[in-house]
């Protein structure tokens, strides 16, 4: 049986005549001779100067066959002049089947093969002739079989060839908005030849109270994907294609709009144009709907020539009057439609599932310090949906902040805090995620009780100030559950802190603090965690007006691992204490961790002293280690003057020249000045020399012995005159006690 075929698009011409190298190739190995599954048949070239390329190619067949695809297609090539667009590949048997994967078309040519997932820029780079055939008849010959369409692909589109986007609430699709005419205001983003870009407006505009544009929306019924329809082009022609989807849309159309009509009273409403949105569930074969395709069509006639054209309504003096019965004769026909790809707001739902989030973070945020670390961190966890936040920071945005900040050089001379919460805002649609507070978190002035309240219901408190003061008043001075998080960058900015309390606040910020600098000290690999840069730059007049050259590309590094770091630390509920240093060379990332010793507190003689198990570790293995002498050294930790906290860290042992007898304990100084010395290098002054510590022997417990009065009275000359209290350690055997201020038996 013969078959019958379309004619190709064009006129005759000769191989020879061809002049596109794609056409000349193509055409040149096809009439070769060299293939035997493909044979030339014809050129042609159209008046736009496309060149065709016709030809039979075989098609591997199974034993059985799922669409009708014949053992030879005659095929037909279009090749563009310039080549900037993928060649249109057309089947030319006049009965070819509708299949997945042809292109809608209005003109003769129903069956335009859709050969590539892949964009055309991508597949010239690989684009041969001999590779161009055989993928042409792969995609017959998975046609026949029906598999072409993989499992694993997304479900073919109902529709393709949208005129520009339009970018709409989800909620337009809500349950109870199903078939209610919703009024909305539509802002013309961009307009060019081809396409068209819509936004709704977010906020009302003062004294604006009549939509620019009305929206019905109407969801069909599940229906399987697979043959790509053409696109409609008018209200009748849309009804026809919701037909299939068991929906009669122009009946919808005339109850919602007469509805809306009896009950609207502003007769300017008839001015708003109409958008129709439409929901189509897709479906895999029988199986669940699997997708929603989401389209909409913006009319070119307000509500009031709509209503006349779908036989609801007539005119008369300037009124509108409804028609009992309808006028069935008027079926939307001069309604023309322009097809939008619907996109939704970007709320923070679409920011948790775009960023792999399954569930967004609800928890209260409050962020104090807004700079180049801070404001970062914060856009990062914002474009996740993360968190709802406080942002706290009395700064304005200066020129010389644009090198690191997060803010582009509009902000200038606004708060950061207030114009990040802007930012934040406009970019989480439906609801705001961010708040700002312009206040000095330390001095809050009439922010006070803003502040209290909102530290108070926060969940998470993260300190982005790279202030000790701010980060010691978070850990001792503010009432609140929440855990508290410190994030900053050492002076070169190579190195990322981040110290996190556990979930119950069993070890404080403040003594993360302290944790970390008893970790410089004993890792060598970070010796120089505390250099400073090579240079810094003045920015304006004042002594303290200067500021660091530390690259963008650390901070924008560090910016993302501290986010992620953040993340972590909200999910887990333990502490930690991490220090994250990027190569400045080769931009490798080297973590470094410690598990954080929970404190151990005293109070005594209006003192807080805080120290842990490990400091009284390494002193009973000095102690131990001397017996049955007594030993001792020094204690090195921090004093917090304004709160009369002294921290106690860790311990320089005896120097060698000291003198260490059974009941006798005499300290050396032999190189403990320049070992105290390195340690307040290491840790940029914040741990130093705060007191003496000697062991008694076993028997004897750590009260004080007359000897250990004298060294007291004597400790004390040499600690008051600095305003510092004498602090001494007595270790026994299993016994600790420490005396300041005043020696008490």
């Amino acid at each position: 049986m013969s078959n019958s075929y379309i004619s190709a698009p064009g006129s005759l011409i000769n191989i020879g005549d061809l002049l596109i190298p794609k056409a000349q190739n193509l055409a040149c190995l096809l009439s070769s001779g060299d293939l035997g599954f493909a044979g030339f048949v014809q050129c042609r070239r159209t008046d736009d100067k496309e060149e065709v390329v016709v030809f039979d190619v075989e098609v591997e067949l199974g034993q059985f066959s799922i669409n009708k695809i014949n053992e030879h297609e005659r095929i037909a090539v279009m090749f563009y002049s310039d080549d900037g667009m993928e060649p249109v590949i057309l089947a030319l048997r006049s009965d070819f089947p509708e299949v997945p994967h042809l292109y809608p078309s209005y003109s003769e040519y129903k069956t335009r093969l859709c050969l590539y997932q892949e964009p055309y820029s991508e597949i010239k780079l690989y684009w041969t002739p001999m590779r161009f055939l055989e993928r042409i008849r792969e995609w017959l010959a998975l046609t026949a079989k029906g598999i072409l369409h993989g499992e694993e692909q997304p479900l073919e589109p109902l529709l393709i060839g949208a005129s520009g986007q339009i970018v709409i609430p989800l909620e337009l699709f809500a349950e109870r908005e199903i078939g209610a005419i919703e009024q909305l205001k539509l802002n013309l983003v961009r307009r060019d030849e081809n396409n068209i870009f819509l936004t709704t407006q977010s906020e009302t505009i003062p004294g604006e109270t009549i939509p620019t544009h009305v929206v019905i929306t109407s969801i069909g019924e599940p229906q399987p994907h697979g043959i790509i329809r053409r696109l409609p082009k008018n209200v009748l022609e849309l009804h026809e294609f919701m037909i299939k989807a068991q929906k009669d849309l122009l009946n919808e159309l005339r109850t919602h709009i007469t509805n809306w009509k009896l009950k609207n009273i502003q007769k300017e409403m008839l001015n708003a144009q109409l958008v129709i949105l439409i929901a189509l569930p897709k479906t895999r074969g029988d199986s669940a709907p699997e997708s929603l395709e989401f389209w909409a069509f913006m009319t070119d006639k307000n509500l009031e020539q709509i209503g006349l054209e779908i036989g609801i309504w007539g005119i008369s003096n300037g009124n509108v009057g409804l028609l009992k019965p309808i006028d069935d004769t008027k079926n939307g026909e001069k309604i023309n439609i322009l097809p939008l790809n619907i996109m939704f707001h970007f709320t923070r739902d679409t920011a948790s599932r775009l960023n792999g989030i399954p569930q967004r973070e609800n928890r209260s945020i409050v962020c104090i310090g807004l700079g180049a670390l801070g404001s970062q961190v914060f856009m990062n966890l914002l474009r996740c949906g993360f968190g709802e936040w406080t942002l706290i920071d009395d700064d304005s945005l200066l020129p010389h902040n644009l090198a690191r900040h997060a803010l582009p050089g509009f902000a200038v001379g606004h708060p950061k805090a207030e114009v990040l919460a802007f930012y934040a805002n406009k970019t989480i649609y439906g609801e705001p995620i961010a708040s700002a507070v312009v206040a000095n978190i330390l001095n809050p002035g009439v922010n006070t009780e803003r502040i209290k309240k909102s530290m108070e219901e926060a969940e998470i408190i993260i300190d982005t100030s790279a202030s000790v003061a701010v980060a010691r008043h978070l850990a001792r001075n503010v009432n609140s559950n929440a855990r508290r998080i410190s994030a900053f960058l050492n002076p070169r900015g190579t190195d990322l802190v981040v110290l996190s309390e556990d979930i119950n606040r069993t070890v404080p910020l403040d003594y993360l603090e302290m944790q970390y600098y008893r970790f410089l000290v004993n890792d060598k690999l970070l010796e120089n965690h505390f250099q400073e840069p090579d240079e810094k730059i003045r920015y304006a007049n004042s002594c303290r007006d200067m500021s660091s050259t530390i690259p963008q590309d650390f901070v924008a590094l560090h910016a993302s691992i501290c986010s992620k770091a953040l993340k972590g630390s909200v999910a887990n509920s333990e502490a930690a204490i991490s220090i994250w240093r990027a190569n400045p060379d080769d931009f490798t990332v080297t973590r470094h961790t410690i598990i954080p010793e929970i404190p151990i507190e005293y109070r005594t003689s209006g003192w807080v002293l805080c120290t842990d198990q490990s400091l009284y570790n390494k002193i009973k293995e000095f102690r131990n280690a001397k017996l049955p002498n007594e030993t001792g050294g020094i204690l090195i930790g921090s004093f917090d003057m304004q709160r009369k906290i002294v921290y106690i860290v860790d311990t320089i042992p005896s120097p060698p020249d000291s003198q260490e007898w059974p009941t006798t304990y005499i300290r050396g100084s032999q190189g403990l000045r320049s070992r105290v010395e390195k340690i307040k290098e290491l840790t940029n002054g914040m741990l130093e020399y705060v007191g003496e510590w000697h062991s008694h022997p076993n028997g004897y417990g750590c009260a004080p012995s007359a000897d250990d009065y004298k060294a007291f009275i004597w400790l004390s000359k040499y600690m008051n005159p600095a305003g510092y209290p004498a602090l001494m350690l007595i270790a026994g055997l299993d016994q600790y006690c420490f005396y300041i201020e005043k020696m008490l038996q």
